[in-house]
């Protein structure tokens, strides 16, 4: 009988101990949530719901920035999914000029092809787009994985699916509706066409967005402030599902948001995701926070408006995730890119930096006084410089046929330019290739992690921090100063312990990161680091 117990006791540690070791599976679900033009000081633990939530139970990387200098939607995106900056993924802005063709470029449109959007003749696709992302890593290994991306942006949506998606959709105010790219699908899923309805602001979701956006006063501020666009209203009462520009209206208010999160749940009901015996992945960028924060500002009473709304949204996300999935999850969160606040409430607040008066240079006046300067240092009549330059977020391109038919060179063009730059307060620096490739400066290496020749500016204008070369109202973002890159990183799910960490993350480690979570092979020429130890060594 002794024998037989210690038998039994051998066996049961034996048993006990084979299962303790076995690998711990892998999550049923892997997600990307990205909020557009998030500053990293707008999140905080007192949010209520999802927002508040992760910064709670997640784990946070509270100096999290992003690595590259050119700021903007397409790249912050590339960035999340690839693991790479910029510069390696041929992506280098939201827009660019070739210059071997001369032709304007957006980063996801896709010239000569049949990729079309669908319900439109503009063509998009991730065909620009030259490196894989998470997504296609989890197809590449598990064909049967599925992969979606939900957006209101197109060139948010695309980078976050990457080439093998199974779904890729966003909203195109021209057509009043989500749609997706016939590179993805020859025709939406029936379910995407039940969302829409036959008229999207009638029948479909969109009817159930009110005729007006009402909101509280600010906490910061008052509602009605001087810097602020007053294009749908500068109070509340803006605007919405009324009258011929209701899809703008509402692209530039939280509802967007609203309609974004429903369509991501069901997209998430609708395909199983995660509950078909594979790794799934879901991609949902959030776009409200730039729209209204280009503006009226990140500390505006509609800001805070639409953040507590997305914050309730993101709530009702991580409550469905919890019912659907039993917590078996994987999230990583975190932006394309910040904002500048408006120099109007800068200067109140006593923080400006910018030598330049009021901090807001109007940007059309700067473009004439460059046509003015180059017509008289290189001796052309203005009407002649035609598309001489080209201005786009990825600088100042200088057309090569325009300038030798004018019997110049583009290096003559480039110097005259980079000293008019130069001698304006508003500018702290006008980098060309050189510089920014050979310089140990820190601002040269963010920007060598925008560039790529051929295709980023022959000249990448630096602005003096604060100084808002802009419009007369609103506010923007492309510049390396902190304010447009700190940005949120917090990972939440099953096996991430709750924790902060200061050390320097970026948002080419979540890539990588979630990668590891889900033992995948990853390219060699990552730039982000996975994370994964620091949150579950605990």
């Amino acid at each position: 009988m002794h024998r037989l117990v210690s038998f039994i006791v051998l066996v049961s540690v034996f048993f006990l101990g084979a299962c303790a070791a076995k690998p711990q599976v892998e999550p049923a679900l892997v997600i990307i949530v990205s909020i557009d033009q998030m500053r990293a000081d707008r999140m905080n633990e007192s949010l209520p719901g999802g927002l508040g939530r992760l910064m709670r139970e997640g784990f946070v990387f509270s100096r999290a920035t992003l690595d590259h200098g050119l700021t903007n939607t397409c790249t912050g995106h590339v960035a999340m999914s690839t693991g790479m900056n910029p510069s390696k993924t041929g992506i280098p802005s939201n827009s660019y000029t070739d210059h071997t063709t001369g032709a304007e470029r957006y980063c996801v449109d896709d010239p000569g092809t049949d990729n079309t959007v669908l319900g439109t003749d503009e063509t998009r696709s991730p065909n620009a787009l030259t490196a894989s992302t998470l997504g296609d890593w989890l197809k590449e290994r598990s064909e049967n994985s599925k992969v979606f991306a939900v957006s209101a942006k197109d060139r948010a949506a695309i980078p976050m699916g990457g080439k093998n998606a199974d779904g890729v959709y966003w909203f195109h105010q021209g057509i009043e509706r989500f749609t997706s790219s016939r590179y993805y699908h020859s025709r939406l899923p029936g379910y995407l066409d039940e969302f829409n309805g036959d008229s999207f602001f009638e029948d479909g979701y969109g009817g159930s967005i009110p005729s007006k956006w009402l909101h509280d006063g600010g906490s910061l501020r008052m509602d009605d402030y001087r810097g602020e666009a007053t294009m749908n209203l500068r109070v509340s009462g803006h605007p919405l599902n009324d009258g011929e520009r209701r899809a703008d209206q509402v692209y530039s208010s939280p509802y967007i948001d609203l309609a974004t999160g429903e369509l991501a749940r069901m997209v998430l009901k609708r395909e199983r995701l995660g509950r078909r015996g594979v790794t799934d992945l879901l991609a949902v960028s959030y776009s409200a926070t730039d729209a209204v924060g280009h503006l009226y500002g990140p500390f505006s009473a509609e800001s805070e408006d639409t953040l507590k709304r997305l914050d309730a949204e993101i709530g009702l996300f991580l409550d469905m995730l919890d019912s659907e999935l039993d917590g078996n999850y994987v999230l990583a969160l975190s932006a394309d890119h910040g904002v500048q606040a408006l120099p109007e409430w800068q200067l109140q607040q006593g923080d400006m930096k910018c030598p330049e008066g009021s901090g807001r240079i109007d940007m059309y006046a700067m473009a004439k006084s460059i046509y003015g300067h180059l017509a008289m240092e290189l001796r052309i009549k203005p009407e002649q410089i035609g598309r001489l330059i080209e201005f786009s977020a990825a600088g100042t391109t200088i057309n090569a046929a325009v300038a030798a038919g004018l019997g110049l060179t583009v290096a003559k063009v480039r110097d005259t330019l980079e000293a008019f730059y130069e001698s304006q307060p508003s500018i702290v620096a006008a980098w060309t290739e050189h510089e920014i490739m050979s310089s140990d400066n820190e601002f040269a290496r963010l920007y060598r992690n925008s560039y790529i020749a051929g295709m980023s500016g022959h000249l990448i204008a630096q602005n003096h921090e604060d100084c808002l070369i802009w419009f007369s109202e609103g506010t923007t973002h492309n510049s390396p100063w902190m304010y447009d890159r700190a940005v949120p990183l917090v990972f939440y799910g099953r096996g991430v312990s709750q924790g902060l960490s200061d050390v320097s993350a970026h948002s080419i480690d979540i890539a990588p990161t979630l990668a590891d979570f889900l033992d995948l092979e990853t390219p060699d020429s990552l730039d982000g680091k996975s994370r994964k130890a620091m949150m579950t060594a605990r």
